[in-house]
């Protein structure tokens, strides 16, 4: 069963906009859930003498480089604890950044890493940045990402989309347990395409349940049916924006390492248009130990 936790909590900054925007939400969860707080730089060694993509910083060799980086993570990491009053610290490596990332995870012990979709490499994809793609598919925890549209307002409304797919639920307890520490509301959406209109019934009794365990836990609660949808992921955020959410909470493909794709089309779509942070939740590996006749719930979900 997949649980939320925050004890420490990884933010890869390259002072671009969006790694300064998931700074502030980083460090509110921190703040919110006595967490602590890692601030890492990594140093491309295929780009780190191309100020193009870092303005912030102006290059002249590579001792001035990384003594103007640490310098300014120290300032950071002193502004994030004057103002949120967490522990912080922070890391500077060399290397490929995603792969960076994921080491930097399992060193720490991280419980949650949190990063902008788009930052200043080059290599970016056109959807998402190459780096978060691959973050949200080889770190062993959950992955905050946001755009610089995602401005910090807190967590008050929080959606998690429901499908008929067998990990689909996997996320229910985490879901429920985030809104239980913000007292968020929480919201549940179950989506369905034309050719599914038959799975109305077995939806609407699985969004019962999952009101019966938001209530057990004092969480509020409310679900929808949305059928006859041609886009799931479109779907998915023009509701959140029609409810005014917060957050999304959404599942990473459980196959995507085998398949060679980083994450299911849905999840990628969703996290592409949505203006609100998105968790994506990482499936347990060994499902069949989790009670699957509790819920059930395309990928990504």
């Amino acid at each position: 069963m997949i649980h939320f936790k925050s004890s420490k909590i990884l933010i890869p900054i390259d002072f671009s906009e969006t790694s300064m925007l998931a700074i502030q939400h980083g460090a509110f969860v921190a703040q919110f859930t006595k967490g602590d707080v890692c601030l890492l730089h990594v140093i491309n060694a295929n780009y780190s003498r191309q100020d193009l993509f870092m303005p912030i910083v102006q290059l002249n060799d590579s001792l001035e480089f990384e003594k103007k980086i640490e310098a300014k993570l120290n300032e950071l990491a002193n502004d994030v604890r004057s103002e949120y009053g967490v522990g912080v610290e922070y890391i500077i490596k060399t290397g490929i950044p995603s792969t960076e990332i994921v080491d930097t995870v399992k060193e720490i012990e991280a419980s949650l890493v949190v990063m902008g979709t788009h930052g200043y490499s080059p290599m970016e994809e056109l959807v998402i940045g190459s780096n978060a793609l691959r973050v949200i598919t080889k770190a062993n925890c959950q992955v905050m990402t946001m755009s610089k549209d995602a401005d910090h307002k807190g967590y008050n409304k929080i959606v998690i989309p429901i499908d008929s797919s067998t990990h689909s639920r996997q996320k229910v307890v985490y879901a429920i347990e985030l809104a239980k520490q913000f007292s968020a509301h929480l919201y549940a959406v179950a989506l369905l395409d034309g050719s599914e209109e038959n799975h109305k019934p077995a939806m609407e009794l699985i969004l019962h349940q999952i009101e019966k365990l938001a209530k057990e836990k004092n969480v509020t609660y409310s679900s929808e049916v949305l059928s006859g949808l041609k886009n799931r992921a479109a779907a998915t955020v023009n509701y959140s924006e029609k409810i005014g959410a917060d957050l999304l909470v959404i599942m990473s493909d459980q196959d995507a390492e085998l398949s060679g794709f980083f994450l299911g089309p849905y999840a990628q779509q969703v996290i592409h248009l949505s203006k609100i942070p998105v968790i994506t939740v990482k499936p347990e590996e060994h499902p069949e130990n989790i009670n699957f006749t509790i819920l059930s719930g395309t990928s990504g979900m």
